[in-house]
């Protein structure tokens, strides 16, 4: 039944996609995959300085309705806020049902990578390591290895998120070792976004020791790629410009000097520390405000507070004009504003500050497991929504096919009686053949027996001279060959039969006929077909057992315990295997033939 309701709900989509498909055609008419990526890098552009001027261009834009949903999640994919971000996520797992994410894998890809960075910022690692492993799975098919180890990296901060610390630097590792062999643009670039993953991992774990070897190698590579720009140049598209590039290796430097300054503060090397602070102000990225926000907890370790206080007072600022005063940055900002009044003896001051840091890392705790609970259960009602929605049309082709699947049953129906007819005829046919090769055999053996047992005068006047000899004695086994002497044992056995003795074996055989076991030996060995003795008398039980079916109506049990079978199942198996028919198929036959 499961396979007809496919055959049918098949063709059910076929006849849909004849219907339609000149609508799909015209939906997947869209631009080139460069207008595309033009086109959200332009709109992503426009987000970053103001999202709800993006929203408006993505409703104007002339593309398929799953194109400017994608474009809308990115925008939310991008933001703090906790609501944009399981809007972004629910969207991304409603795209990648659709048909077009199992068609398109480039989209299905960018779904993919949407769907990691707003976990990302979510902070639901378990999940985000569902999404990274599928998006790495896809660019090892497409060929990607480069971009598969990107992800890896990206996996393994996941990884070291939910506490397997050891696994995910491991992978992180991996991936820097495989991308830093290669003098190419992209695994360059990857792999400095390795270095960074890295060095949060490290950074989360206070292993600050470890940080500067991270740094300096991201500053080898960035100095390496300056000499020798043409050496790294792939052509791949995101690959910076000529006039793009010293903004691009200006940029990661003062990244690497940051880190530097960062894990040497910790370490107390305030000298060293100082070096890499001097180097990272006089980069560009120094001047920003998000460029001083990175370097403020510096600042406050090395006791650089009203520099701290300025970088933290601007964005603030900044932050109660877009009304969001409470977001897991406000929160460092308190702690590092608490340090600094508790290191400057403003004690009341700093107890203030840190009991604002605890309520607001408790109320953003809460509302992260509120968040993850409100998007579990939009997630499930989603699902339930197309759970419905795929039940509803399931029973619509179901409906519409029924006919059709009436009409194919009748016919395999009627096929399958004609097939077996056929078929029942052919074995028909073929037990009847056999069965006769079977009786024809068993009366030329009986009559080439009873022609050894009785022979003409001058037949036995012939044997009787061969047997005495010239000594006029009475036959002698010994004289006979290995194959006249297995066929006298075979007569002999068969005559009378012996074969019919549980116990019967090869020292029956020896006290029966008084001769040597070599003798016996020689006789099955040389002059039989058999390979053993159990061989030898298993044929002739079941020579005996397939007349007593032609000669007798006994049932086939008690035929079978007259013939020394123990077993039904043994019994059939070997009768079929010497005969190439059943018992009950054999007696049948003959039974048919007697009719005929």
């Amino acid at each position: 039944m499961k396979y007809w309701k496919g055959t049918y709900l098949a063709t059910g989509v076929a006849i849909l996609f004849m219907m339609f498909g000149c609508q799909r055609a015209q939906v997947r008419q869209v631009s080139s995959p460069e207008e595309i990526r033009e086109l959200n890098h332009k709109v992503l552009k426009t987000a970053n300085e103001s999202p709800d001027s993006a929203m408006l261009m993505i409703n104007s834009l002339k593309l398929p309705a799953f194109r400017r949903d994608y474009l809308r999640a990115k925008i939310y994919a991008q933001s703090l806020d906790s609501l944009w971000l399981d809007s972004a996520i629910i969207i991304g797992e409603r795209l990648m049902t659709l048909d077009v994410a199992s068609e398109d894998k480039a989209f299905r890809q960018d779904v993919l990578e949407m769907l990691v960075n707003a976990g990302r910022q979510h902070g639901d690692d378990e999940q985000n390591i569902h999404w990274c492993t599928q998006l790495i799975d896809l660019c090892r098919q497409q060929g990607e290895t480069t971009v598969a180890l990107r992800n890896e990296a990206e996996l393994g901060c996941m990884l070291a998120g939910i506490g397997k610390t050891d696994e995910g630097l491991a992978k992180i590792d991996n991936a820097i070792q495989l991308l830093s062999d290669k003098r190419k643009w992209e695994e360059m670039d990857a792999c400095i976004i390795a270095l960074r993953r890295k060095e949060s991992v490290l950074d989360k774990e206070r292993h600050y020791a470890d940080i500067p070897p991270v740094a300096q190698a991201m500053l080898n590579l960035l100095s390496d790629y300056e000499q020798h720009p043409d050496d790294f140049h792939d052509g791949s598209y995101r690959e910076m410009t000529e006039e793009q590039r010293p903004g691009y290796i200006e940029f990661y430097r003062a990244k690497a000097y940051m880190y530097m300054a960062y894990a040497y503060a910790h370490q107390n090397e305030k000298g060293k520390a100082h070096e890499y602070l001097r180097l990272f102000e006089q980069c560009a990225f120094a001047k920003t405000l998000q460029g001083r926000m990175e370097i403020a907890p510096t600042w406050c370790l090395l006791g650089e507070y009203d520099k701290m206080a300025a970088a933290y007072d601007e964005y603030e600022a900044r932050l109660r004009e877009q009304s969001d005063t409470m977001n897991t940055i406000i929160t460092g900002i308190l702690r590092d504003r608490a340090y600094a009044a508790k290191a400057q003896g403003r004690l009341a001051e700093s107890l203030r500050l840190h009991e604002q840091f605890e309520t607001l890392t408790t109320t953003l705790n809460a509302r992260l497991l509120s968040s993850k609970a409100n998007l579990y259960a939009a997630r499930y009602h989603a699902q339930e929504q197309q759970w419905e929605i795929e039940r509803q049309k399931e029973d619509k082709r179901f409906v519409s096919m029924m006919a059709f699947l009436i009409g194919i049953l009748a016919l395999t129906g009627l096929f399958f009686a004609w097939y077996a007819t056929h078929q029942w005829r052919k074995t028909l046919q073929k037990n009847r053949a056999l069965a006769q090769q079977i009786k024809e055999a068993m009366i030329y053996k009986e009559k080439y027996e009873e022609q050894k047992a009785h022979p003409s005068p001058p037949q036995k006047r012939e044997v009787e001279k061969e047997e005495t000899g010239k000594t006029g004695n009475a036959p002698s086994l010994d004289s006979l060959s290995p194959e006249e002497l297995f066929h006298y044992i075979e007569h002999e056995v068969s005559r009378r039969l012996l074969f019919l003795n549980p116990s019967f074996d090869r020292q029956a055989i020896i006290d029966e006929f008084h001769i040597s076991k070599e003798r016996v030996g020689a006789a099955f060995s040389q002059g039989s077909k058999y390979d053993s003795m159990t061989q030898f008398v298993r044929d002739l039980r079941l020579e005996y057992a397939s007349k007593l079916l032609v000669t007798t109506d006994l049932s086939i049990s008690d035929i079978m315990t007259k013939a020394g079978f123990s077993n039904a199942s043994v019994f059939s198996r070997y009768f079929s295997r010497k005969y190439q028919i059943t018992p009950t198929q054999y007696r049948r036959a003959n039974s048919e033939q007697d009719c005929d």
